[in-house]
C-alpha cells in the first residue's frame, strides 16, 4: 500500500480531501495588503465572492483583484501576467478543480509566489493531466490516485502515480506492468548466458 504522507502531492489534492465550496473560508495567511483571487469553472465563482466580501471588510488590505477563466490554461496565463506586475505582499488565492489549481500553482510557483504566499480551494475533482514516463505525453485522464488509464501516445497502461511536477501540475504516469517486465528480462538475459560445461 502506497504511503500517502511521503508524496510530493499537496494534502488539498488528496483522495477524500474537502471539496465542497460552500463553507469557503479566508484560512491561510491572511496578511497580505494585496491579493489576487483566482477561479477556474462556474463553481469557483462563490469562493471567489466569499473571498472577495471577506477581505473588503480588513483595512490592511488594499488590492484586491479577482481573474476568472472556463479553463486553466486561461487563467494560468492571466495569473501570471498579474504577478509580473505585483508588488511586495501579494497573495494569491486559487479555487477549481484539483487539476486546474494544481496547474495554477504550478503557474504561481514558477512565477516565483512562495507556499506561505499561496492558499487553495478545490472545488471539485476533475481528472488530472497525467505525464507519460515512457513516451512523454501529456494525458488528461478522469482517474484518480492509483487508478489505471491509457496514454494517448504510446498506448500503454499507466498507473496514476501521486508524484505530482511543482512547476506543471502534472501527475505520473508509468506502465501498469512495468517492475514485472523488467523482471522477466533480467530473467531472459540470464537465461542467454549461462555457460553450457
Amino acid at each position: 500500500m502506497t504511503q500517502l504522507a511521503h508524496t510530493s502531492m499537496p494534502r488539498w489534492a488528496l483522495p477524500g480531501a474537502r471539496r465542497q465550496p460552500d463553507d469557503a473560508t479566508m484560512s491561510g495567511d491572511s496578511t497580505g495588503t494585496s491579493y489576487l483571487l483566482v477561479g477556474v469553472g462556474t463553481a469557483s465563482l462563490r469562493v471567489l465572492d466569499a473571498w472577495a466580501t471577506t477581505l473588503a471588510s480588513q483595512a490592511h488590505v488594499e488590492d484586491v483583484r479577482i481573474l476568472h477563466a472556463d479553463d486553466a490554461a486561461a487563467a494560468g496565463e492571466a495569473l501570471v501576467a498579474a504577478l509580473t506586475l505585483a508588488r511586495v505582499g501579494v497573495r494569491v488565492r486559487l479555487a477549481g478543480p484539483v487539476s486546474a489549481c494544481l496547474a495554477l500553482r504550478g503557474s504561481a510557483v514558477s512565477t516565483g509566489v512562495e507556499d506561505d504566499e499561496l492558499h487553495v480551494e478545490p472545488t471539485g475533482d476533475d481528472g488530472f493531466d497525467v505525464f507519460c514516463a515512457h513516451c512523454r505525453r501529456l494525458t488528461w485522464s478522469p482517474a484518480s490516485i492509483h487508478d489505471v488509464t491509457p496514454c494517448a501516445g504510446c498506448r500503454r497502461d499507466l498507473v496514476v502515480y501521486h508524484h505530482v511536477s511543482r512547476r506543471s501540475g502534472h501527475v505520473l504516469g508509468y506502465m501498469v506492468d512495468a517492475e514485472e517486465r523488467t523482471e522477466e528480462r533480467a530473467e531472459e538475459r540470464a537465461g542467454q548466458h549461462e555457460v553450457v560445461a
